[in-house]
């Protein structure tokens, strides 16, 4: 595992986004190969932008915390280059598929925003689930470990409403990253 400060740059040259010259790709990766990809560009003198948050775990067995740096689209890669850059990076061996970016401007608009969120210290988090009512979930975490239930409605970004099937229903509110689905 590499240091926190022994990853790449998140944004290679470090300038803006729409700063870019030529048009925009996005590299779909194996995994766990998206920070060596970005060593590659380097090397090839491609420009790219991996967002990446820092992930803080703690150890089981001494629970001192670890810091690990992963990219914010795990398994995707965004690079610039014009068409025999974007199929000549299958020689590295990391790139399954390459996907042309159609309307450029909305992605150069989008990607702005997370460079410019980033840049700014915000706190980003890739979402795991997309949650929709009527779906059925089991809580993971907390006290109610172990309960199921289906989604009633979604509250807001992080909180869910969950009726739970018992004696009749209730109705509670969790927060979203302490239930899976089933």
């Amino acid at each position: 595992m590499k240091r926190v400060d022994e990853n790449p740059p998140a944004r290679f040259p470090a300038r803006p986004i729409d700063q870019a010259q030529d048009p925009w790709w996005i590299a779909k990766v194996k995994p766990r190969q998206e920070k060596a990809l970005a060593f590659d560009f380097i090397k090839a003198d491609i420009e790219y932008y991996l967002p990446m948050v820092v992930h803080v775990t703690r150890r089981k067995d001494n629970n001192k915390p670890r810091k690990s740096v992963l990219p914010l689209f795990s398994g995707y890669i965004s690079f610039c280059g014009s068409i025999p850059v974007a199929k000549g990076i299958y020689k590295t061996g990391r790139v399954v598929s390459v996907i042309e970016i159609k309307y450029q401007q909305r992605f150069v608009d989008e990607l702005t925003q997370v460079y410019q969120a980033l840049e700014l210290g915000a706190v980003l988090e890739p979402v795991t689930s997309v949650y929709t009512p009527g779906t059925s979930v089991s809580i993971v975490a907390g006290p109610l470990r172990g309960l199921t239930g289906v989604i009633a409605r979604i509250q807001d970004a992080q909180r869910l409403v969950l009726s739970v099937t018992g004696l009749g229903h209730a109705s509670m509110s969790i927060d979203a990253s302490m239930v899976k689905p089933l």
